[in-house]
């Protein structure tokens, strides 16, 4: 028994005196953001920080104003891309990404802007739409007409 508590004693003290192990770093920004609009979602897509940082969380940031950015999502260390699905037509959306490890969140990347068009169609091609109808029902109509004998 008295072994066994000498080797635990010398043990204890061997970890004590052995180099203790540095926190890793906080990671740099994402580098290369892109962000571009994919019928109804944005897709979001960056590259991991420069370095050997071991990215645990990326989180995403997004707003209708450049200044004025708040957290959207996270996604896992492994991902760089995702989606944005909560989008509404007629705006623009700004945003920005950073990278967690263990010890903390770094900056933020740089911003990237885009612009989602609104779904009504310029009011001159919907006048030429309603055009075009309008004479194809009335020459429908008069040839139809024209077609018919009379007694």
């Amino acid at each position: 028994m008295k072994k066994l508590a000498w080797a635990l004693l010398l043990m204890f003290f061997a970890l004590t005196m052995a180099p203790m192990v540095h926190a890793e770093e906080v990671a740099g920004a994402p580098r290369n953001l892109q962000a571009e609009r994919e019928g109804a979602r944005i897709f979001i897509s960056w590259e991991p920080p420069e370095g050997n940082v071991s990215v645990v969380l990326y989180n995403v940031y997004r707003g209708t104003e450049s200044g004025k950015l708040e957290f959207y999502d996270s996604l896992p260390g492994n991902f760089t891309a995702g989606y944005d699905t909560e989008v509404v037509r007629d705006r623009r959306y700004y945003y920005a990404v950073s990278a967690s490890t263990t010890a903390g969140e770094g900056p933020l990347s740089d911003i990237v802007v885009v612009e989602i068009p609104s779904n009504d169609f310029p009011v001159m091609v919907m006048g030429i739409i309603l055009t075009v109808v309008v004479a194809t029902l009335i020459f429908a109509y008069w040839k139809g007409r024209g077609s018919e004998r009379s007694p």
